[in-house]
């Protein structure tokens, strides 16, 4: 497959999970498993915008989360 940011063709790419774009393994900036089944990958392009790697960098897996604390009322 050809890489869409740097045109070369490679054997393995991977989608960037911000800007939609097949990278090759040399555009791959990073990439972490969340979850088990979740696996997130960001280009170079993306990691230089910082919202972007906020994003990347505070991701975590959805079923470890903690629902916030509800009181419950008694009538």
């Amino acid at each position: 497959m050809k890489c869409q940011r740097c045109g070369k063709e490679a054997h393995m790419v991977e989608p960037c999970d911000y800007c939609n774009r097949i990278a090759c393994r040399s555009c791959i900036k990073s990439t972490r498993t969340v979850a088990k089944t979740i696996r997130r990958a960001i280009c170079k392009d993306c990691w230089t915008k910082i919202p972007l790697r906020k994003k990347f960098k505070s991701e975590q897996d959805p079923k470890k989360v903690k629902k916030p604390f509800v009181e419950r009322r008694e009538y």
